[in-house]
């Protein structure tokens, strides 16, 4: 009897870690596809496809003439698009619904204390129509980071409702039918005498 409890508990002691040792690789891969996905389908709508860079699961920007975005070759109504996001020096942004590189939202995350920003930074929701941004939404509070330091921005959009989270906070919530559908992806936007650098990371879509 007490070999037969013996076998019983090292076959459930074996189930237990066999399933911790499959939930974790499944986890690991639905992390990693994302960014192949990205690396292999997306590109540059806007600027050149030299302004970004893919290394240690993260996304990199750099810019010194102009706007440049990073789109999906696919296109999504309803969409919700996670992603880690830092700038050492001007603007992180995420767009979604673009039609091409100048129709579409945009939210861009700007941190204080910034060459451009002496403030103590934003977060906007923009509205793109032919180049012209009108916004729709803005937070400026104590959730805001600062420079150089990581912020997770996930947008949700479902029909004509589109919602920011600011590190799981709802912070701008607003209603715009103009865009039903579109890419989603990255903005960047810098000069020679203002350079924009931007990380991405932890990207998730669906």
């Amino acid at each position: 009897m007490p070999w037969t409890k013996a076998k019983t508990a090292i076959v459930a002691s074996a189930c237990v870690l066999l399933a911790g040792t499959t939930t974790l690789t499944i986890y690991d891969y639905n992390m990693e596809k994302p960014m192949r996905s990205i690396q292999s389908e997306w590109s540059a709508i806007s600027g050149d496809n030299g302004q970004w860079t893919f290394a240690g699961g993260k996304i990199e920007g750099h810019s010194v003439t102009g706007d440049s975005i990073l789109a999906s070759s696919n296109k999504y109504d309803d969409v919700t698009f996670s992603v880690v996001a830092s700038t050492p020096n001007r603007e992180a942004s995420l767009v979604i619904r673009m039609q091409d590189a100048t129709n579409g939202y945009s939210v861009v995350l700007g941190p204080g204390h910034t060459p451009g920003n002496d403030g103590d930074g934003f977060l906007r929701l923009n509205k793109i129509i032919n180049a012209n941004e009108t916004r729709l939404g803005t937070y400026q509070g104590p959730r805001m980071v600062a420079a150089g330091k990581s912020a997770k921005i996930t947008v949700v959009a479902k029909g004509s409702l589109i919602e920011v989270f600011l590190n799981g906070a709802n912070i701008i919530r607003a209603h715009d039918a103009t865009f039903t559908s579109g890419h989603i992806g990255f903005r960047i936007y810098g000069w020679a005498d203002a350079p924009c650098d931007a990380t991405f990371s932890a990207v998730s879509f669906h």
